[in-house]
């Protein structure tokens, strides 16, 4: 497999990209009448958005999901309402929002189709941040849970010229330097806005079956090149809905398994395979 094709599984990772003690203890906030609650995700058709869709129905949480494409979700439920909306439109945030839920947010900017090209100048997060504020601050809304990156701590300056280092790591940090520096101004504003907040800073993330292994670095720390499931990430971040333990921190998720690049480029490549034949066997069927 050639480092091109490894530099793009790995940007498609990461772009998208019970727990151990470490993890904090969920919160016993559980209305025994109406459930845990209600939230709205923002990006429900996300990797990471449909398992805390999933999570968070069999918890017995209302959910709206929103999305360009809601359709492209494929859950139903009579507890989930899928709405279309744009991060982009603040009006569709609005929309989507009543005012007593919690708002999850999993967007993130979608890979590029040259992966060995430099990623120019991004406002996807800073656009996102300040419009998803606004909406919250209009209609009441109050905590906030937002995917970041650990890519904001370990990012290259916007100024650089070349990358740090040889490996595909470096590579990849010089060539998202603005996208990083992007997430790093979203997060300041979030810290700045008054809600009530925590950012999620997960590692690499694989889609594996949940390994509850998950450690935290609160503000910096978190370890380069570590996995983490989307299962134990969708949990953890579940158990922020109630629980005050992370309440306005920055919060790194990683664990001891070290990331190898060509073992999840392989599988993410089976993956879109996959996904690839159910697309044309549904088309046929369509036909």
């Amino acid at each position: 497999m050639n480092k091109r094709v490894l530099i793009s599984g790995l940007m498609a990772y990461l772009l998208c990209s019970p727990l151990t003690a470490s993890a904090g203890a969920h919160a016993e906030s559980v209305d025994a009448d109406n459930g845990p609650g209600r939230i709205t995700l923002i990006g429900a058709t996300a990797r990471s958005g449909r398992v805390i869709i999933r999570q968070a129905l069999e918890q017995g949480y209302t959910v709206t999901g929103l999305a360009r494409s809601p359709e492209k979700l494929g859950i139903e439920h009579e507890r989930l309402t899928l709405v279309r909306g744009d991060v982009r439109d603040v009006e569709s945030l609005k929309n989507a929002l009543e005012g007593d839920e919690v708002v999850i947010c999993m967007v993130g900017k979608s890979a590029p189709s040259d992966p060995s090209a430099e990623i120019g100048k991004v406002d996807l997060y800073t656009v996102m941040g300040e419009n998803l504020i606004a909406a919250m601050q209009a209609k009441g809304n109050r905590r906030l849970i937002m995917a970041s990156s650990t890519g904001v701590e370990h990012r290259v300056d916007r100024d650089a010229t070349a990358p740090e280092g040889d490996s595909m790591s470096d590579a990849w940090r010089f060539n998202a330097r603005y996208l990083y520096g992007d997430m790093a101004d979203m997060e300041t504003q979030i810290e700045n806005s008054g809600l009530e907040y925590v950012l999620l800073r997960p590692g690499f993330m694989v889609e594996d079956p949940a390994r509850n292994d998950i450690q935290v670095a609160v503000d910096g720390g978190t370890p380069k090149q570590r996995t983490i499931t989307y299962e134990d990430f969708a949990e953890f971040t579940l158990e922020q809905v109630h629980s005050d333990e992370y309440l306005n921190k920055a919060v790194g998720l990683y664990s001891d398994q070290i990331m190898d690049p060509a073992a999840e480029v392989k599988k993410f490549l089976e993956q879109m395979r996959q996904q690839k034949e159910k697309e044309e066997a549904a088309s046929e069927q369509q036909l």
